[in-house]
């Protein structure tokens, strides 16, 4: 039997009233039933959830009650289904008639060969007081008894405005990309290794996860046509806590390097900008190229012709010796790579914001995602004199001579 063109994933925790609905709902859909599944995915609940009878097929996996863990409910549904798109739907969205078939579109729409996410329009309702033929109702007609529509938020209305429903989105637009009602090509989940399942509470996930795929080369959609509709208000009407969105904010300082993200001064594991060093092997040139690449600015290094760091650097966790892992790499706004000893009489960011660049048998700096789409193209520039930003360093002088200029 061949795989669905698409598979459903529902992060579910002891909501048989909203899952029935939006079961009902996604019986409605246009979409063939041969060509789809739902996987649901049971995030601990103490009562496992029941699926009625449906025209598709469908399953249930769970999960080990450790907290509230949706993104690793996610991967769990996603591992458990065959889909060439995924579709994550929550227990308390509710698709119209044709959303499937919308969101597939959006998905092959903006896929260029680097994969696609596609996100739906998420509208807000008070459903509370609606059973099952009643939001059939709504979602057919518009009206229903008990029913009453809320506010959308006007933040995304906005966001989508101005990038052209994300087909403008740029690097900051990951805010965009919400998990409620995704769909995402399984080889770029695969690639981008799914959710992170370390992000354990309130949100963060779907953010961490679409700024990957972005850095991946992958594009973003939003399909006006693909409606759900949302039971109950936009965040800021939910009462999430302060305390619940700053421990969402530094979660994702940690993981996005982004001045928007975690603002400027905090050693971070993961670096804004990699940078590889070689041709390194005398400690004090590599401890003055390390005192430049560093200063003021988001880095970290990677001696990858040494076995170790130089003594004098042993204590700064930004400093290390080897290639730098795949999952730093992934989650990296640019790669630098430096070929000999030199000095920087401008911050390594300075020189990172006049976009890429190369100096032979000096330094260069990459896009990563310009690289993984192809469309790295250096500015190539000449071996500069003493005077310029970049240059060759004075080897032959002593290091008590120059540390000092290293600032």
């Amino acid at each position: 039997m061949s795989a669905p063109a698409v598979s459903v994933v529902v992060p579910y925790f002891e909501n048989q009233h909203g899952l029935d609905r939006l079961l009902a709902a996604l019986a409605l859909q246009d979409h063939p039933v041969a060509e789809m599944e739902v996987v649901v995915s049971d995030d601990g609940s103490a009562v496992p959830p029941v699926l009625p009878p449906l025209p598709f097929p469908s399953s249930v996996v769970r999960q080990e009650n450790l907290g509230f863990r949706a993104g690793a409910a996610r991967n769990l549904g996603a591992g458990a289904s065959s889909g060439e798109v995924i579709v994550f739907l929550d227990g308390d969205m509710i698709p119209e008639p044709g959303f499937l078939t919308a969101l597939l579109a959006g998905v092959r729409d903006a896929d260029d060969g680097h994969g696609a996410l596609a996100v739906g329009a998420r509208h807000h309702a008070d459903l509370s007081g609606c059973d099952v033929p009643a939001v059939v109702e709504w979602i057919s007609t518009g009206s229903a008894p008990g029913a009453r529509r809320l506010e959308d938020p006007q933040w995304l209305a906005q966001g989508y405005e101005r990038t052209a429903d994300l087909s403008r989105a740029g690097t900051e637009d990951f805010r965009l990309v919400i998990s409620a009602l995704l769909a995402v090509d399984r080889r770029l989940f695969e690639r981008c290794g799914g959710f992170d399942e370390s992000l354990v509470g309130y949100g963060g996930e779907d953010w961490d996860l679409a700024f990957r795929c972005w850095q991946l080369g992958a594009q973003f959609r939003h399909v006006p046509s693909a409606r759900a509709w949302h039971d109950g208000p936009d965040l800021a009407g939910r009462g999430i806590s302060r305390a619940v969105k700053d421990a969402e904010t530094l979660a994702l300082a940690q993981r996005i390097p982004l001045p928007s993200t975690r603002g400027a001064g905090v050693v971070f594991e993961q670096p804004w900008v990699v940078v590889r060093v070689g041709g390194h092997d005398d400690d004090a040139e590599a401890y003055l190229s390390a005192a430049h690449l560093l200063r003021d600015t988001d880095a970290g290094i990677w001696f990858v012709d040494r076995k170790d760091v130089p003594a004098a650097l042993a204590a700064d966790p930004r400093a290390r010796a080897g290639e730098p892992p795949r999952e730093i790499l992934d989650r990296a706004l640019l790669l630098a790579d430096v070929h000999a000893p030199l000095r920087l009489e401008v911050p390594l960011r300075v020189w990172c914001a006049e976009g890429e660049s190369e100096v032979p048998g000096l330094l260069s700096v990459r896009d990563l995602r310009a690289v993984r789409r192809g469309e790295s193209c250096p500015d190539r520039r000449p071996v500069p004199d003493p005077g310029a930003p970049v240059h060759a360093a004075d080897t032959s002088t002593r290091l008590e001579d120059r540390v000092g200029h290293a600032r």
